[in-house]
């Protein structure tokens, strides 16, 4: 018996089953099932694009109402979210599962006070909220997986208790403009998809342009989702609208891999903008007494429709990515360094130095300006420059050249390579930050038993 139970502790795994062998699903019995699924989602895809924009209107999550909490602060953000994002990679679930429990955290700050001692039980309650709300039931973490993972310091009736609290405080609302939604919305317009069938079926002639748009969807997914991610951590992007982060995200990932789309169809959108305004007749001044009452009209992935702010945010939102870029915790980097995409961002630093550098000089500017005191401000021309949008008054200067074309599946740049490559470039948060200023302290897994914290790493040794 004892070995027995030795063996089982020594050995116990935590997340989706893998006794369970499912047969290899016929490829072209796929492929009919997705090209069905394509043309019913096409017929919706409208109807959807409204739901997003009225959900984003009235799901907003206001930080002025968090920060009346007497005990909860700023700087435990960063910790709870490593702590989920370590859960939440652990257990594989999906990308909005991680996005829906953010926000149902920030929604229940904002309406009821939390003690820091129920910070972590909140956070790991949402997730496993979001999980049954998003994932699959053979990938949502069980009750004694959850109190596993969190050191038996909450038993399985509290995160009951806590769900239905959370359920009955947000009206049992979880639908909200998730920021994976309005990637992928940012992403597809922006016509970089295909809709090829899978290559076993392909004409030779087709092969290559289908996996290399292919290629190109995985990367700017991945470097995109990277950056919304990394939006999470700060307070600033709450009371911004998720779909002008996505753009902004979608901007920077194409301007990362070298790939125009994203500006292009940026362009295209700001060229219909002006052409309207220079219509005969129409005026910007002119007051219309029904339009505080009218839904914005959803333009391309703009939810919130398009106006001669729009283009401001996203600037700004681009600056703030840029400082949080020097603030990457060993989580997210550890997170996305098997993906490559951390190396791709290093290569964007290293192309875009001059330009980085003076934007993380006047962070504080950059941080406690608003967005008119920067309109017009050579910040907002570097913005130009990093977005590759027109109109910028400097010139880039390539230094460290990389490749123009997106990165290949063989390449060192790639999003899907593994390989070990020797980085010419530092790391980017030592480029922005003293040692003393760094936020590799914030990770969880580097003093699990600190304030009450608990890494799943380590919290998966210790058994019941």
């Amino acid at each position: 018996m004892q070995l027995q139970g030795s063996k089982t502790g020594s050995e116990a795994k935590y997340g989706p089953p893998t006794h369970v062998r499912r047969k290899p699903y016929n490829l072209m019995l796929e492929l009919l099932e997705s090209q069905a699924n394509r043309k019913l989602v096409s017929e919706y895809q409208a109807d959807g694009t409204k739901v997003l924009a009225q959900l984003e209107a009235s799901r907003g999550v206001n930080p002025a109402m968090i920060e009346l909490q007497p005990e909860i602060q700023w700087f435990m953000r960063p910790f709870l979210l490593d702590f989920l994002i370590e859960l939440h990679s652990s257990f594989k679930l999906q990308p909005q599962t991680l996005f829906l429990c953010l926000n149902i955290i920030d929604r229940y700050c904002a309406k009821r006070i939390v003690f820091k001692r129920h910070y972590q039980l909140v956070g790991c309650t949402a997730l496993w909220i979001a999980g049954k709300y998003e994932d699959k039931k053979s990938r949502v973490p069980t009750l004694r997986e959850l109190s596993i993972m969190c050191r038996n310091a909450y038993d399985e009736e509290m995160f009951i208790q806590m769900e239905m609290h959370i359920l009955a405080t947000l009206e049992w609302s979880l639908s909200h403009a998730n920021l994976e939604e309005c990637l992928q919305l940012a992403i597809s317009s922006c016509d970089i998809t295909t809709h090829g069938t899978p290559c076993k079926y392909n004409n030779i002639d087709d092969k290559s342009n289908t996996m290399n748009n292919t290629s190109k969807v995985s990367a700017v997914t991945a470097v995109g989702r990277f950056l919304c991610e990394l939006s999470l951590y700060d307070k600033f992007f709450l009371s911004l609208p998720p779909s002008l982060i996505a753009v902004t995200a979608n901007l920077m990932a194409c301007s990362m891999l070298q790939i125009p789309n994203a500006s292009a169809s940026l362009r295209a959108i700001f060229k219909k903008y002006t052409s309207e305004s220079e219509i005969p007749g129409f005026d910007f001044n002119e007051y219309d007494e029904n339009s505080e009452n009218r839904q914005p009209e959803v333009e391309g992935p703009f939810l919130s429709g398009f106006d001669s702010s729009s283009l401001n945010t996203i600037r700004k939102i681009c600056l703030m990515l840029i400082v949080q870029l020097g603030k990457i915790t060993d989580v997210l980097s550890k997170k996305y360094d098997d993906l490559g995409v951390i190396q791709v961002v290093k290569n964007f630093n290293n192309r875009y130095s001059f330009a980085v550098s003076a934007i993380y000089e006047n962070q504080n500017i950059v941080q406690e300006a608003s967005m008119i005191e920067l309109t017009n401000s050579k910040l907002y021309n570097l913005a130009d420059i990093v977005l590759q949008l027109p109109n910028s008054n400097l010139e880039t200067r390539n230094e460290n050249h990389v490749p123009l074309t997106p990165p290949s599946a063989t390449s060192q740049y790639s999003v899907f390579s593994n390989k070990s490559s020797v980085s010419v470039c530092t790391p980017i948060h030592s480029t922005y930050l003293p040692s003393s200023e760094r936020m590799d302290d914030f990770s969880p897994m580097q003093d699990p038993g600190n304030n009450g914290w608990s890494s799943p790493a380590s919290s998966a040794k210790i058994h019941i």
